[in-house]
């Protein structure tokens, strides 16, 4: 791919959740001068045993709920209404007219058809449903469908609306929002990329992981050989694209967004392909589960961006639309495969292209196996669509 200019970025100053950061270390300051230092040593240690302190205190460092935005619960309370997609983060971070990281230019963009290097190997066999993560979390399962969440839906469909905007489901799935894929898989249709590439499974460390073998990459990876075994033109994007700096993700990813498209005009759809957490405030975590041919795998879900946030996003119905129509038909084949899809405010680089999607594949309690067997019956179903 040619080398684009670098774009001027604008310079946005001190992020108004610094100032209380910085107010607090002055005090602390203080204290310690006056000779505070060791009352203020026990009252940090208090709060070090704090686990919502200890929450409040990371999302204030990245500007989002958390490392990953999670639900929290009391353990054995967790329901389905309460469950809540693991990219809740706010609009000046998801996205923004101008990107302000300076290392977007360095990210790799594949302009060919990725084919999957014979090395790469599938994580540790976990396949027997491990009780407890790699940290040692213990383990619980969902099945989350919607029909008895309080959700609103329209044959089948569910939707959980955190947008606050209205739509009319019954219309989109009465007329649904058609995307076909190029003639010739030389013209690729599909987009595949990972803001947060380095999120992982079961088998990981802290769900994470930067070895594209481990972590969602490969779920990519095989999403595309799905595809292109079915004649549809695939650009996988591979790159690590949270490392290392996690809460530019979704500007890092934008700006490959914008290069690929202008790169290969052809592509009509793009995939962010993320997987989900589900962590309580005891630190039990949950997997959703489904089952294919007597085989257990992980859950999916769509999560769609909107205009709410006040940010551009004409084409915001239209992804909706062909969200809700996919998800009917994967229903038709597989009940339980999909959890509700959630709709959000914040637009998640999803006004890119009509059809652009959020896919979130299981969570980080699910097995690479489970989330493996998913995303093949997934790349069946968008594979029909696109027909």
């Amino acid at each position: 791919m040619a080398q684009k200019r670098s774009k001027k970025r604008k310079s946005r100053g001190i992020p108004l959740w610094c100032i209380p950061c910085l107010l607090m270390a002055g005090v602390l300051l203080a204290i310690d001068r006056l000779g505070g230092s060791e009352a203020l040593t026990s009252v940090l240690s208090q709060l070090a045993g704090n686990a919502d302190f200890v929450q409040a205190a990371l999302s204030s460092e990245i500007g989002a709920l958390g490392w990953e935005s999670v639900s929290t619960h009391d353990p054995g309370e967790v329901s389905i209404s309460e469950v809540v997609s693991a990219q809740q983060l706010p609009d000046n971070l998801t996205d923004s007219d101008t990107s302000c990281d300076t290392d977007a230019q360095s990210a790799l963009v594949y302009e060919s058809q990725f084919t999957p290097p014979a090395n790469v190997q599938k994580a540790v066999d976990t396949s027997d449903a491990p009780t407890e993560t790699a940290d040692g979390a213990p383990i619980k399962q969902l099945t989350i469908t919607g029909q008895s969440g309080g959700y609103p839906g329209q044959d089948g469909v569910y939707v959980q609306n955190a947008s606050g905007l209205s739509y009319d489901l019954a219309s989109m799935l009465a007329d649904p929002v058609k995307i076909t894929k190029n003639k010739s898989a030389d013209e690729p249709t599909v987009m595949i990329l990972h803001t947060h590439a380095s999120e992982a499974y079961v088998d990981q460390k802290g769900g994470r992981s930067e070895d594209p073998a481990h972590n969602v990459v490969y779920i990519g990876d095989v999403l595309t050989e799905v595809l292109e075994a079915k004649g549809i033109g695939v650009v996988h994007c591979r790159t690590i694209i949270d490392s290392p700096s996690y809460s530019q993700s979704y500007n890092r990813a934008m700006d490959i967004i914008e290069e690929q498209l202008e790169e290969t005009p052809s592509i009509k759809m793009v995939i962010d392909l993320h997987r989900d957490s589900m962590i309580t405030s005891s630190g039990t975590e949950y997997k959703v589960v489904s089952e294919i041919d007597g085989e257990t795998c992980a859950q999916l879900m769509f999560v769609m961006g909107t205009n709410a946030g006040g940010l551009s996003h004409p084409n915001w119905k239209q992804n909706l639309n062909f969200a809700a129509n996919l998800q009917k038909r994967i229903l038709s084949e597989y009940p339980t495969l999909m959890r509700p899809i959630n709709l959000r405010k914040q637009r998640f680089n999803e006004q890119a292209t009509t059809g652009s999607m959020i896919l979130e594949c299981g969570t980080s309690a699910n097995t690479i196996q489970e989330a493996e067997v998913a995303i093949r019956a997934f790349g069946k179903k968008l594979a029909e669509e696109l027909s």
